[in-house]
């Protein structure tokens, strides 16, 4: 018989035996013209250049450069990688870059910076000297203030001057602010337990920003780090709820990406693409990615390492038609289809959801999996459990080689057991997807 093998990653670490289910470095897509998916690998990375510093803080596009906030400094890089330093400024765990009539605009550390292509300065303050955020809009540059309720907003298509009437403060619900951004052409500012909508009323000055009606939303940011935006409209954000949402769709979680987000301390929300995916990823300390696939409408984990450590990005940023992160170590990697992440082993795995025989034995004589290759060698294991993924038999091998289209690939002789739970395991440099159907024989 053919079964679907596993369907998205389901694992919930507070009940984890009631579906087995994972995709770790792999996601599902429809195959052409098939009512069957095709289990895909995750795009890998490739070194692209390294910035002094540990911590890659922000990652912006600005005209034709990519910067970076990394180390206490700002960090110019062209398309071939060479990155120039533009200067020293506060580091800090927020950071964020935008800009404005073609300056870059940086907030770090409490402090507001601008480099003009020649020299990085503080512009003089408005109505506060305590900078939380920024963000561009509408040729503003709109400065949040830290741990307070006001915002700022830059002269039009100047960000060097804040006028100090220029100003106003979110208080729909007594919460202070953790984050600005421009969100499908309105103001988003993220606060503690709720977050509100502002727009644009076309007016100069002080009459520039005007809340919108009904634009108190009572949903925080759980944290400054989990918020991304998505390039195609929308963002993606942690709320203080614990739950994960997409502005414009709502929430999208699940309760095994809820449990993930109260216990491994998520840190940072990133977005990438990939041919019609958009990736929404949590960046978790403690465990592995959850990665939320728009197209699909579900989750996947990432890793990094052939143990599959927790995934060390912590900001992406579209550059040069090319999506790139940053990672600890000062690192800025290329995304693209290699099946290596930065240097690392991208061990793709499957775990299938549990065949239950109800109390009866089930045989296995055959394991059959087809993959889609053709133009790399590569190498699949196949473990077996008998008790729900708690512990798993010897690892069997078997490999394909250059040439072979379509091949199929079977194991014989696996046993008997009340229960069967089956994990696939690619950890080689081939990059072969493989189709989420298996024929079982028993």
């Amino acid at each position: 018989m053919k079964i679907e093998f596993c369907g998205q990653s389901s694992r919930d670490g507070d009940n984890w035996q009631a579906n087995t289910s994972r995709l770790v470095n792999l996601y599902r897509e429809v195959a052409a013209g098939k009512t069957q998916y095709t289990l895909k690998a995750v795009l890998g990375s490739s070194d692209f250049t390294q910035v002094p510093g540990v911590f890659v803080r922000a990652l912006g596009v600005v005209g034709d450069y990519l910067f970076t906030v990394c180390g206490g400094r700002l960090q110019q890089i062209d398309s071939t990688g060479s990155a120039i330093d533009r200067g020293a400024m506060d580091d800090g765990t927020s950071a964020t870059i935008s800009g404005n009539n073609g300056d870059v605009t940086v907030c770090v550390g409490d402090k507001y910076y601008l480099w003009d292509g020649a020299t990085l300065t503080e512009p003089a303050p408005g109505v506060f000297s305590a900078f939380g955020s920024l963000d561009y809009i509408g040729g503003y540059t709109v400065l949040s203030e830290k741990n307070g309720k006001r915002f700022q907003w830059s002269s039009q298509l100047d960000a060097t001057t804040l006028p100090g009437l220029s100003f106003s403060s979110a208080d729909g619900v007594d919460d202070d602010i953790l984050r600005v951004a421009e969100i499908n052409g309105v103001l988003y500012i993220f606060k503690e337990t709720s977050h509100e909508v502002w727009y644009l009323t076309g007016g100069a000055g002080a009459n520039a920003f005007e809340r919108q009606a009904g634009g108190v939303v009572g949903i925080g940011l759980k944290d400054f780090g989990l918020l991304a935006k998505i390039s195609t409209g929308g963002a993606f954000f942690v709320g203080n709820d614990g739950r994960a949402h997409i502005i414009g769709i709502g929430p999208v979680s699940t309760p095994a990406v809820e449990t993930a987000i109260e216990k491994c301390r998520p840190e940072y929300c990133l977005t990438y693409e990939d041919e019609g995916h958009t990736f929404c990823a949590i960046i978790f300390r403690d465990c592995p990615a959850w990665v939320f696939d728009i197209s699909m409408g579900e989750w996947h984990e990432r890793a990094q390492g052939a143990n599959l450590d927790p995934w060390k990005a912590s900001v992406s940023a579209k550059f040069m038609g090319k999506w790139f992160i940053g990672r600890a170590g000062g690192d800025i990697l290329k995304l693209g289809r290699v099946a290596s992440d930065g240097g690392l082993p991208l061990a793709r795995v499957a775990t299938s959801n549990t065949l239950d025989g109800d109390g009866q034995r089930i045989t296995i004589n055959e394991f059959e999996i087809f993959a889609n290759t053709g133009f790399e060698a590569g190498a699949v294991e196949l473990r077996l459990s008998k008790d729900s993924g708690r512990t798993w038999g010897a690892p069997r091998l078997r490999f394909w080689s250059v040439g072979e289209y379509s091949r199929r690939i079977i194991w014989r002789a696996l046993g008997q057991s009340r229960q069967w739970t089956a994990e696939l395991r690619m950890t080689d440099m081939a990059d072969t997807p493989i189709n989420s159907t298996v024929r079982i024989a028993a």
